[in-house]
């Protein structure tokens, strides 16, 4: 069984949130405290999937966002 967003152990009202820097890499925020840098999008993309529980297509917006506007910001 898959995991998602529902599933999460992660607490409700936890505010996420990704920034592409300098260099296509990224910095995750967990309420506003630097929690991981990833220089490579897969690396980010996996991650996500497998610590947030973010996959397949609940990711594919995120990344998207992320590359369009450099910063995606939700509450989990």
């Amino acid at each position: 069984m898959s995991r998602t967003r529902k599933d999460s152990r992660h607490v409700i009202g936890t505010v996420l949130e990704i920034v592409k820097t300098e260099g296509d890499s990224f910095d995750v925020f967990v309420n506003e405290e630097l929690v991981r840098h990833y220089d490579f999008e897969s690396s980010l993309s996996y991650d996500l999937c497998v610590r947030y529980g973010y996959c397949g297509e609940e990711l594919e917006p995120i990344l998207l966002e992320l590359n369009l506007t450099g910063r995606k910001t939700f509450v989990y």
